[in-house]
């Protein structure tokens, strides 16, 4: 409270009356005395430094009052009463002081002077003893100096409403400051039984305006009394810069989630909708985050913030084709407590195409040279997602000759598709293999059939193949296999040197040691899984393990002897252990080695080995300690 107890203690002691009535005896006298209205009571202040009626208009703490009161008498016959006066300051009485009432008058006036004033409100209380009847006055009574006082209105600002359970509300008042020092001013707020709380304390110059402000957040549902005054540790506050304000707070606002639709085809990729819901209230900012997993690595893909009004906000994201096993989508609260927070987790199925391409007996049978032939051919589709449209063709399969070729469109799931492939011209062989090619996207299905030519002239041998084309592949064949020999040979063979020099020896081929070395194993272990492995002692290259798949590279034990100055060393080391990238966070989130792609890694799995979905490299994730 702005008075304190020992204050008003003081205030009482030096509290006195004068008055002045004509004794006479006092009777008791029911309805005849009728006090004055307390708003038209005559009230005098006095400016206790020069004893001088003050010309301010509102009273000033130290000020004496000098109160009349008019009291009407309706009975002049029945004698004297008594009356009471008494004031009551933040719920502190003074002494009551008592008087006698002239009964034989039609109009009595009662005179009351006291000081000194205190600052706050002080509450003036005159009755009538016999009829208990009693008015008071509010006066309003200003601190000595006044330096801070309202800048415009005198009630507070509220930002933030409607406001919701945990929701911040900030109050919010102009100061002005009429004295001629510098003054600082924090706003006061109170609600309930908690603590109060107080804004940032503001330097208002003289003669400046400042705003002075404070937040708080309700947390009880229903309507609250928000208490607040401007406080000031130099004192000289205006007492209209106190008061109180009352709120209405409403539930928490809910926030859901709700998933539409997912699809994902070939020919649209991987699209999907989400709606959100928010519940009657006010606008809220929200944070959505969208990711894929893939093997338990999760891969943040999108993040972005959005304004919600209450009601629904469908988001529709495409999103191509990803590698992902399934869909992660959160919703943060930016700056306010919903109900809960939102995760939603919908498992992904890619488009996957099972085609088969079925040939049935041409027309005619055994087509004549040149003559137009139909093959009819039937397209499945036994994945669970639509082909895409397409073409079919007719090759000859021994030397790639184009025949035929037809557009299809796209098959769905279950279904099954007909159809003839027209050749024009019928080549002229007796036997011809013809492949039928269904081609749809990157996707690719292929049947073959063999089709016997029909002749009349030609009773000899028939081949179950194409003899001029089986002829220029034999041909072929037989060059480049002559062609890769001479190659070989003279790579492989030395030339012998003559004189005495040490080098002057025959040296054994190179690809008799190729031999030699090809019969000799060694054994090495997985770096993985430690399992041993029997590899050729030759072999130089990528090892794959039988038992854990993992694949790592070797270096061959045989020494090239191009320099025949240098010495060779009797073994030869080999680093059979793959360069394997490391990285390690304290939390969920990492970043890839190689591409710094943001993943996510639960802690309770690691160290685990990983693959990047982005870049494809393979590293291994440990968990790491801040310091």
């Amino acid at each position: 409270m702005r008075v304190s107890v020992i204050r008003h203690t003081a205030f009482f002691a030096l509290f006195f009356l004068i008055f002045a009535i004509s004794p006479s005896q006092l009777v008791n006298a029911e309805d005849r005395f009728v006090i004055e209205d307390s708003n038209d009571w005559s009230l005098i202040l006095i400016d206790t430094s020069n004893d001088e009626i003050s010309g301010n208009s509102s009273a000033f703490e130290g000020d004496k009052v000098l109160l009349s009161i008019e009291i009407e008498n309706y009975d002049t016959t029945a004698g004297h009463d008594e009356w009471e006066f008494y004031i009551e300051v933040d719920g502190q009485k003074s002494p009551e002081l008592t008087g006698f009432l002239d009964g034989s008058q039609d109009e009595v006036m009662v005179n009351i002077s006291f000081f000194p004033l205190p600052e706050g409100f002080v509450k003036l209380v005159f009755s009538i003893d016999s009829t208990g009847e009693s008015e008071y006055f509010t006066l309003l009574v200003e601190p000595n100096p006044l330096n801070l006082t309202p800048a415009g209105t005198s009630e507070v600002a509220l930002i933030g409403e409607p406001i919701h359970s945990g929701d911040t509300l900030t109050a919010s008042i102009m100061v002005h400051n009429q004295g001629s020092q510098e003054q600082l001013a924090q706003l006061q707020l109170l609600i309930d039984d908690q603590d109060p709380i107080l804004g940032s304390p503001i330097l208002i110059n003289p003669g400046s305006s400042r705003e002075v402000s404070a937040s708080i957040n309700p947390q009880e549902i229903g309507s609250s009394e928000i208490k607040w005054r401007v406080i000031s540790s130099d004192g000289g506050v205006s007492q209209a810069l106190n008061g109180s304000v009352n709120v209405e707070v409403l539930p928490k606002q809910s926030l859901n989630l709700v998933d539409e639709y997912v699809e994902w085809s070939l020919d649209e990729g991987l699209k999907t909708q989400f709606s959100l819901y928010l519940s009657e209230g006010r606008s809220r900012d929200v944070l959505v985050e969208v990711a894929f997993t893939e093997q338990t690595i999760e891969t943040i893909v999108q993040t972005f913030e959005i304004k919600l009004d209450p009601g629904r906000r469908p988001i529709e994201i495409d999103f191509g084709n990803p590698q992902a096993d399934s869909l992660i989508i959160r919703l943060e609260a930016i700056d306010w407590t919903p109900l809960s927070n939102i995760e939603m987790t919908v498992p992904l199925s890619p488009p996957i195409i099972e085609m088969s391409v079925e040939i049935s007996n041409p027309n005619p049978l055994n087509p004549l040279p040149d003559e137009p032939v139909t093959i009819p051919f039937n397209l499945t589709n036994q994945g669970n997602s639509a082909t895409l449209t397409g073409e079919v063709r007719a090759v000859r399969s021994s030397d790639g000759m184009f025949l035929a070729s037809l557009l299809v469109s796209e098959v769905q799931p279950g279904e099954t598709l007909s159809g003839n492939l027209n050749i024009q011209s019928w080549p002229d062989s007796n036997v011809i293999e013809v492949e039928i090619i269904w081609l749809t996207g990157s996707e690719k299905q292929q049947s073959l059939i063999e089709i016997v030519s029909f002749s009349e002239d030609d009773p000899g041998l028939d081949l179950p193949f194409d003899l001029k084309a089986s002829i220029y592949g034999l041909i072929t064949g037989i060059v480049i296999v002559m062609f890769i020999l001479v190659i070989q040979r003279t790579l492989s063979e030395r030339v012998a040197e003559t004189g005495t020099s040490r080098f002057n020896k025959i040296g054994e081929s190179r690809s008799i040691r190729k031999k030699a070395a090809a019969t000799s194993k060694r054994e090495i272990p997985c770096p993985e899984c430690a399992q041993r492995l029997s590899i050729p002692s030759s072999h130089s290259g990528s090892v794959k393990c039988p038992a854990c798949t993992s694949r790592f590279t070797v270096q061959s034990e045989i020494q090239e002897d191009n320099k025949s100055d240098e010495e060779k060393p009797s073994d030869e080391i080999f680093n059979s252990t793959p360069n394997i990238l490391v990285a390690n966070s304290p939390n969920d989130l990492l970043s890839c080695p190689s591409c710094e792609q943001t993943l996510r890694i639960p802690l309770e799995k690691r160290p685990v080995k990983a693959r990047c979905p982005a870049c494809r490299s393979e590293f291994v994730a440990e968990v790491s300690v801040d310091v």
